[in-house]
């Protein structure tokens, strides 16, 4: 009884979530049930049993549902119904209200309202003055500035690719989202920039001295760098054995396509400089373990996968560069030091050339498959 009782309220909860973009732009008198207050607003979305009202002035209201009137009551929840209807048959309904409400939040000053499509994680992040949701563009007024393409889902994560335009240009992005407590949640977002497409995980604390957007990467060049971290079978990774070498910190996700783009062009690197003495380490900051383990298993990387996750805030790795975009690649030289960051495509063989030569001897390989 408890069971069906908490699946009912997850599926009036759901529903009320997917009617924002029905009333949104809508601005009527809303009156709460004594009848003795009222107040004209915009009707900007439907979370966890209450309504968010946008005032002339822009501010906002969160208001309980069960505090409206009747007839307020009665509209929210029939606009509930027929979106609930529409939605079984579309199945992508529900994600295109998700991404809709997100990106239209972005032009509130502070983004709270945003903030609430995140995970739990996120929103924990968002709250703090060095929110991810801050460095993202306000999407212009007007027109369908915000498109949303058909959703794909694998599992427990989902990507959906967004159009938003923002300063007068179109912008190509997808939003990442996890199934958290029965409901579909944003964990990041990916999107061009000037060196290539990127993966912003709202999951990953920003580093503690970066200012202004600043790359936390920059300053590591010529320093010495210290590593840890644990395999999938929960095994430290061993620094002796990478003594000596030139080594390639690829920090990536199985859910971050621009991640795994990338992947054939280290694996030509890899195979082209291996015997000089070159190798990989992947620090997957994926949350979802299965995933990582069931990636693993299909593709066999030669080179060793570490779980960021396992090591904990503490110790993570991710954590402590305060990378937060990925892909994200940290090459160490042979002394121990950081010889280069951010050597994606071309700019990674030009570093490996220039440390062992442009000849390079390649490892052996039978049907694509890397011998050691």
């Amino acid at each position: 009884m408890v069971g069906t009782s908490r699946a009912r309220l997850l599926a009036l909860v759901f529903a009320f979530a997917t009617c924002a973009t029905a009333l949104s732009g809508e601005t009527r008198t809303w009156t709460d049930k004594t009848g003795k207050f009222k107040i004209t607003a915009e009707l900007v979305a439907v979370q966890d049993g209450n309504v968010v009202l946008r005032q002339a002035d822009g501010s906002q209201l969160t208001i309980p549902i069960k505090r409206l009137s009747p007839a307020d009551r009665e509209l929210v929840e029939g606009k509930a119904e027929h979106s609930k209807k529409r939605s079984s048959n579309r199945p992508d309904a529900a994600f295109a209200e998700i991404a809709e409400r997100f990106f239209t939040e972005l032009r509130s000053e502070k983004r709270d309202t945003a903030a609430e499509s995140l995970t739990k994680k996120a929103q924990k992040l968002a709250k703090g003055d060095k929110s991810p949701l801050a460095e993202l563009p306000e999407p212009d007024e007007g027109t369908r500035p915000i498109r949303v393409g058909r959703a794909k889902v694998d599992g427990k994560v989902a990507e959906v690719p967004v159009q938003v335009r923002a300063a007068g240009k179109m912008h190509k992005t997808k939003l990442h989202l996890r199934q958290e407590d029965d409901q579909w949640r944003i964990f990041a977002m990916s999107a061009m920039y000037p060196d290539g497409e990127k993966s912003i995980n709202f999951e990953a604390e920003a580093a503690a001295d970066a200012e202004g957007g600043a790359d936390p990467l920059a300053a590591l060049v010529g320093k010495p760098f210290e590593f840890v971290g644990l395999t999938l079978d929960g095994k430290p990774l061993d620094p002796s054995r990478y003594q000596g070498k030139v080594v390639l910190f690829d920090f990536w996700a199985t859910w971050c396509g621009p991640c795994r783009e990338e992947m054939p062009n280290v694996l030509a690197n890899y195979q082209k400089h291996f015997n000089d003495g070159f190798d990989v380490v992947a620090v997957s900051v994926d949350q979802d373990l299965e995933a990582l383990a069931k990636f693993v298993t299909q593709e066999k990387p030669p080179w060793a996968v570490v779980a960021d996750i396992l090591a904990g805030d503490r110790n993570s790795m991710a954590a402590k560069y305060g990378i937060r975009s990925i892909p994200a690649y940290i090459l160490v030289g042979k002394d121990g030091k950081v010889a280069a960051v951010n050597c994606r495509g071309k700019l990674l063989g030009e570093a490996l050339d220039q440390a062992f030569g442009p000849a390079g001897r390649k490892v052996s390989s039978i049907d694509g498959k890397l011998q050691r």
